[in-house]
């Protein structure tokens, strides 16, 4: 029966690549093994929708078996693939009081999550309505569901469509399993927070007929609070010796929303009452200097508040998740296949009091030290804390049929279907009508009644409907002096249906200390595509593909591509490929209506009017709205990769993988940052004028006024060079075997504009975009023991970084990288027990030798999610399986 043997054959690779044996000659070796039962045997890998006998092809596969996860000490999907080394930086972990404070993401090549596409089970997964349908969130995938994860280090879309731009990530889930199995683990940093429980249970039938895999897995992790590190805890010292203890420059935790005034005569005021409100209300720390952050335009004083004695800084997350796969033989040659999966996520944060302005602060309030009305920024304490919770509802099902006729002709139709329902309550928020009612009729805003007038509960629901409909045939048809033709024929159709609701008083902007509108949206998309692998001569083939998309809202897309292998000899392969990829625009950068965002940029201009050196000037906020555009087209990249695979030598494997990647018309936010670097370079105008809507104005004392209003547009630049590296070695000795493999990926370039539009420049090494990160894997099995060391390591990394004004002609500004962070490295190690009849037993710690986070020279906290491991300390682990 073909599906048998197609089954046996995937084992093998899969084997083969969680050992970490050369994978091209165990792919032979199966051959070879299977060539009693069928002629070439062939097997399907991420890439390539036509089946091949051997697993390494003209593009490179990462494969990561469910076994390496638990040999590397991973606790999840997203910890797995964030620590793969070709997700060079910029994924997404938990954060509390984040919008997204659920998600989790993976950035292939450091090229943004949606520019990653993730499969599941071969079929395209639907992105979370949270990060506007194009991103995938990884929070909700169980883990003990998975067989294996193939990672695609090219670009896919001549197979897959759109997003397949930096790679394809395709999560392969558990079926035709026997037996069953039961897992639990726990896990406990040493540092306070961000504690683990993970529990699963496995269990199937099989027989010639047909198969059903039951799975179902529970997690948790923790929150960790700001309070319980000593980097992020409410801090201030008068580190310059001048007298003054200026915010943020000189504080951690603090925030000038405490009792702050805006000074008519210019900058900012403290309240009157702050010694008494430091003195008497928790939290509040007293008079401070502007600081450079606030722009220190003017001067001024502020009345700080220590939020971050309150405030959680990880989102703790709880995820319950069950998985059914089920497949049946109707005849010899018609199969009926199924899957569905249900995952809930709840995860809790917490932020401080709402901060949120204070407007018209009467004369005579006792706050109030000048003669009229002034706005305040303000710390609303008696309202409470802001808790975030979140519930996330992920429904995903497919039901399908595939058939074979004739000698080689193998065909598929399948639905499926997906929706996403995300819901988040914000409690304890600022509401401004409560507010006024106050004002209105004299209710003292520290009363009980007050206070219940003024609290708020935001609510926003979310959901992403996607329904997908996919059929194709793969067949032989002519033949050259290398074999038989392989063609594959099909096409797709997918509808998403993507809305984001908030409540009314978050939309009509009636809410402190939050913000929040509403957007919707439809498409659907109809493609087209053809592959074919052409056995030119015994040890060269090359393969062809072209992809069709038609999209109702921005047209369409045609994507090619030409892939080539050569075997001078079975144990080298020489391969290279050329694609077309493109990225087409979320419904939410279509659609999203205008939100509001307190964004962080450096303001060269001001620095320059007030005698500051670009290396000298400090980053500060900007109130800032953000537009979408309707008008957007699609991304569109280019990638070549060329690569040599080797194993002539017993239990050795080498890969080496150079890849090239460019992509235009890149759909980006021309942010904050952009405009400033623009009029910095006398080029704003023209900004201005090529995309109307955008907009910065100045005040006349040189500090920027008002909002600046940025939106997205295509015309950025993306492009990312390199080198995949990957070793493997099995040392066989009489005390038992050792698995050794390394990975690394190596970035030349990370090429992207100085301001939107502008000069091209390569950030490779600048700060958060290190040059390379490599995982070293070593396992020792003896007897009945297992050991297992997994060391990550990333580059070290710039500091800081200025724009260097040169000549003074905004073609040639480049950003200058200095004061480099050193090599970060943490080590994993777990042993593990197997007994005969009592099950396995695991003993591990994560991050062993406790490395911790990062500080930048003025000793504050680099807070960039390839460190996040130090964030959580040295977490020690143990665990339990039992197989029935």
């Amino acid at each position: 029966m073909k599906n048998i043997t197609f089954r046996k054959s995937l084992t093998a690779a899969a084997v083969a690549a969680s050992l970490g044996f050369p994978t091209l000659a165990v792919a032979q070796d199966a051959q070879t093994d299977e060539a009693e039962v069928e002629v070439e045997e062939r097997i399907q890998v991420t890439g390539s929708r036509i089946k091949r006998v051997d697993l390494e092809g003209a593009s490179p596969v990462e494969v990561i078996s469910a076994e390496d996860f638990e040999e590397q000490g991973r606790v999840s999907v997203a910890d797995v693939l964030r620590n793969v080394t070709s997700n060079s930086f910029g994924s997404f972990i938990p954060s509390s009081g984040s919008s997204a404070q659920s998600q989790s993401t993976v950035s292939l090549l450091g090229a943004g999550s949606d520019r990653t596409l993730i499969l599941l089970d071969g079929k395209r997964m639907a992105g979370s309505p949270t990060l506007g349908g194009s991103s995938v969130n990884l929070s909700s995938i169980p883990m003990a569901a998975i067989e294996r994860i193939e990672i695609l280090k090219d670009g896919a879309s001549a197979i897959y469509g759109s997003d397949a731009i930096a790679g394809v990530i395709n999560i392969i889930l558990k079926d035709d399993y026997e037996g069953a199995s039961f897992s639990l683990q726990f896990g406990r940093p040493e540092a306070e927070g961000a504690d683990t429980k993970q529990l699963s249970f496995t269990t199937g039938v099989s027989n010639d007929k047909g198969s059903i895999t039951f799975v179902y897995d529970h997690q948790e992790r923790g929150a960790i609070f700001d309070r319980d590190r000593s980097y992020t805890a409410p801090s201030m010292e008068d580190t310059n010796g001048d007298g003054v203890i200026s915010i943020y420059d000189e504080t951690v935790g603090i925030s000038y929303y405490g009792a702050t005034l805006e000074n008519p005569n210019g900058g900012l005021a403290a309240s009157a009452l702050c010694d008494d409100l430091t003195a008497n209300v928790e939290g509040f720390v007293g008079v401070l200097d502007q600081g450079s952050l606030l722009g220190g335009i003017g001067g001024g004083e502020v009345c700080g508040f220590a939020y971050s004695g309150v405030s959680a800084n990880n989102a703790s997350t709880d995820r319950d998740s069950v998985m059914t796969n089920a497949s049946y033989m109707i005849n010899d040659d018609l199969e009926l296949f199924a899957r569905g999966m249900f995952s809930r996520n709840d995860s809790f944060g917490r932020y401080a009091p709402p901060a949120a302005p204070y407007p018209g602060i009467a004369a005579d309030d006792p706050h109030n030290p000048f003669d009229v009305a002034v706005d305040g920024y303000w710390r609303w304490t008696d309202i409470g804390a802001r808790d975030g919770e979140v519930t996330d509802y992920q429904q995903d099902y497919m039901v399908g049929l595939r058939g074979y006729f004739g000698e080689t002709a193998e065909w598929e139709v399948a639905y499926h279907k997906a929706r996403l329902d995300y819901r988040s309550a914000g409690r304890y928020y600022l509401s401004y009508a409560g507010l006024a009612y106050n004002n209105l009729y004299d209710i003292p805003l520290g009363s009980e009644e007050g206070v219940d007038n003024m609290r708020a509960t935001t609510y926003a629901e979310e959901q992403n409907d996607f329904d997908h409909y996919s059929m194709g045939i793969g067949f032989s048809a002519g033949s050259l002096p290398g074999g038989q033709i392989q063609h594959y024929i099909g096409g797709e159709y997918f509808e998403q249906s993507f809305a984001s609701k908030y409540d009314a008083q978050s939309e009509a902007g009636l809410i402190g200390g939050s913000a929040g509108n509403s957007a919707s949206g439809y498409r659907d998309t109809t493609a087209v595509f053809y592959e074919v692998s052409l056995p030119v001569i015994e040890n060269v083939n090359v393969s062809a593909a072209y992809r069709y998309d038609d999209y109702s809202d921005f047209g369409s897309e045609g994507t090619p591509s030409i892939k080539a292998e050569y075997r001078p000899t079975a144990d080298l392969l020489f391969r290279a490929s050329w694609s077309k990829g493109f990225r087409a625009p979320s419904l939410s950068e279509l659609l999203a209506a205008t939100s509001y965002s307190a964004t962080f940029a450096t303001d060269y201009v001001a620095c320059r009017e007030q005698g500051i050196a670009p290396s000298d000037c400090q980053e500060r906020q900007f109130d800032n709205l953000q537009e979408s555009n309707p008008n957007l087209g699609p991304e569109e990249s280019t990638y070549i990769n060329a690569g040599v695979v080797y194993s002539g030598i017993d239990n050795l494997s080498v890969k080496l993988d150079y890849f090239d990647l460019e992509v235009e018309n890149v759909i980006s936010a021309i942010t904050v940052q952009s405009l400033i670097n623009a009029e910095y370079g006398g080029v704003l105008d023209q900004i201005e004028s090529q995309y109307p809507g955008v907009n910065l104005d100045r005040a006349p004392d040189g500090s920027v006024s008002g909002d600046v209003i940025t939106r997205t547009a295509n015309g950025a630049f993306l492009s990312r060079k390199g080198f995949d590296f990957e070793i493997g070695y099995v040392v066989e000795t009489g005390f038992g075997q050792i698995n050794l493999n390394s990975t690394t990926t190596y970035l030349t370039e990370s090429g992207g504009d100085v301001y939107f539009g502008g000069p091209k420049q390569d950030f490779a090494g600048g700060p958060g975009t290190p040059e390379w990160r490599t995982q070293f894997v070593a396992n020792y099995a003896v007897g009945d023991f297992t050991f297992n060391w997994t060391t990550d390591a990333i580059a070290d990394t710039a500091e800081d970084e200025y724009l260097d004004i040169a000549d003074g002609n905004p073609e040639n500004f480049r950003y200058k990288f200095e004061n480099h962070n050193g090599t970060y490295v943490t080590h994993n190690f777990n042993v593990s027990y197997t007994t005969d009849n009592y099950g396995k037993f695991t003993l591990g710690a994560r991050n062993l030798f406790d490395k911790g986070v990062v500080y930048d020279d003025a000793g504050f906290w680099i807070s960039d999610t390839l460190y996040n491991a130090g964030h959580i300390g040295r977490e020690f682990f143990a665990g339990y399986t039992k197989e029935f």
